[in-house]
């Protein structure tokens, strides 16, 4: 978790409070921070459905009579591609007067992209490599490599969304002892009268072990289930 994250919620939990219903109110507050994160990190997250519009644009122009190169110029100037890459456009525009192949475009992508985000345009640069050696219609290529990304990235949506309630529930979790000695401030304790024994100090130390382990083996559990499955057999 992040500094200012820390900030925020250690401002939320020390805020005043009527003491008879400090415990109450603390969950509450805690389950609005964990919103708000969960809505800032979303805001971050870099979206993937750029490169499913770039191919279904680029198949509609090829279907009413544009070459590719002309037709990923027209999809590269949508309102998602340009958002999402606005370096395609330029990249293209170098390649047709370097003579290269447009499939060569979507090759080493900046590195603000997302590993999801490679794997769709390896996929439609592919598509357009196949075009481009083999003579294979571009517009079929296309709209298979359209059709395989958009399916990519409905896939990634569905595993966010089973997996969004675990990850929510572990970091509050994890959120939950550590804002034992708020939790205290709040009730009107301190923390030397809550950890001046030695049994309190142990009980602590045996905590945050405990959530550190917890924290690691739930990362574990949810990064197996999230993972691709194999095709050959072996786990």
């Amino acid at each position: 978790m992040t500094t200012p994250l820390l900030l925020l919620v250690a401002a939320v939990l020390l805020w005043p409070a009527a003491s008879s219903g400090a415990p109450a109110e603390l969950l509450g507050r805690l389950s609005a921070v964990r919103h708000l994160a969960g809505t800032r990190r979303r805001r971050r997250e870099p979206d993937g459905d750029w490169v499913a519009e770039l191919a279904e644009v680029t198949a509609v122009g090829l279907r009413a009579g544009l070459d590719l190169r002309s037709a990923v110029e027209v999809a590269a100037r949508s309102p998602a591609v340009r958002s999402g890459a606005p370096w395609l456009g330029p990249r293209v525009a170098q390649a047709a007067a370097r003579g290269l192949e447009v499939s060569a475009c979507l090759v080493d992508p900046p590195r603000r992209t997302g590993p999801d985000v490679s794997g769709d345009l390896v996929v439609l640069a592919r598509a357009w490599r196949l075009s481009e050696h083999t003579g294979a219609a571009a517009s079929r290529t296309t709209a298979g490599a359209a059709a395989a990304v958009r399916e990519r990235v409905a896939a990634r949506e569905r595993v966010a969304a089973a997996v969004a309630g675990p990850r929510a529930s572990m970091r509050l979790l994890t959120l939950l002892p550590l804002a034992g000695p708020l939790v205290g401030v709040l009730l009107g304790l301190s923390p030397g009268a809550l950890y001046g024994s030695a049994v309190a100090r142990v009980s602590v130390g045996t905590g945050l072990a405990l959530t550190v382990v917890g924290w690691w083996w739930s990362r574990g559990l949810v990064a197996r289930a999230v993972r691709p499955g194999r095709t050959d057999g072996r786990p």
